[in-house]
């Protein structure tokens, strides 16, 4: 799907065939889902308040096909994972910041469809997250983390997501499967903050968590002092993937977001 002329012309130049649309087009999507043999299912805009809505009524044309469809969800479903790492089995909290990727997760599940869960997506100089995070320390003068800066997040490379994705698709064996796509180690906070300092040439600070709110972050500053730590179990024991990734803190530092 390409909701621009710019975003179809850059899929042409990649090998794909795109379809001009939103998930607002219901019929295209239904249409698209029908023809095919195997749906993922990427979007999402987590800033939009309407975005449930539409996402609900998208999931359903899409999962009117006959094709498999791969769910991309988000760690930020778990709410808190404590002090230790977390396999699938064990569940999302109704406290998420995202109750609406929780919602899809389980009607995706309900209908045979496979959830692949995120951590932190980093790489080739991409995310709305850490774009943003690099892009306020080099204007603001300051990387912030909340609080200790001691919660631990889960994170993966994109182009591991992607390994991760094709070998689902080519098992053919992954109907109502939840799947945790991250790297083995987790990362404190206030070691991201600290890498973006270095990149930005800026000082780490640490921010009250009523400082971090009120500077934007709203609910998530609170989300920031909690952790979302799991392991990739499924994912290493049904589809053999083993993530290569450099690291978050690496690529932040020294890989693609160095400008």
């Amino acid at each position: 799907m390409a909701r621009s002329d710019e975003a179809s012309q850059r899929l042409v130049g990649l090998g794909v065939e795109p379809r001009s649309g939103s998930l607002d087009d219901l019929e295209i999507l239904q249409t698209a889902a029908q023809q095919a043999d195997v749906v993922v299912h990427a979007a999402v805009d987590y800033f939009d308040p309407g975005f449930e809505a539409r996402e609900a009524a998208a999931l359903e044309a899409l999962l009117d096909g006959p094709g498999q469809l791969i769910y991309l969800s988000t760690t930020l479903v778990l709410a808190d994972t404590g002090p230790h790492p977390v396999s699938e089995e064990v569940s999302a909290s109704q406290a998420t910041v995202q109750p609406f990727k929780l919602a899809g997760e389980q009607r995706v599940l309900e209908a045979g469809g496979t959830v692949v869960r995120l951590g932190i997506v980093y790489g080739c100089n991409g995310s709305g997250l850490l774009t943003a995070l690099l892009a306020a320390a080099k204007a603001q003068g300051g990387s912030g983390y909340v609080g200790s800066g001691e919660a631990r997040w889960s994170a993966v490379h994109v182009d591991d997501v992607a390994e991760l994705l094709a070998r689902v698709v080519v098992s053919g064996d992954a109907a109502g499967l939840l799947v945790h796509a991250v790297e083995a180690e987790a990362v404190p906070w206030r070691a991201i903050a600290e890498a973006i300092a270095r990149n930005a040439g800026v000082a780490a600070v640490s921010l009250p968590q009523e400082q971090a709110a009120a500077a934007g972050l709203g609910s998530m500053a609170e989300q920031l002092t909690k952790n979302l730590w799991v392991v990739p179990t499924r994912a290493r024991d049904y589809f053999d993937w083993h993530p290569d990734g450099k690291g978050i803190l690496h690529d932040l530092e020294y890989g693609s977001y160095r400008s």
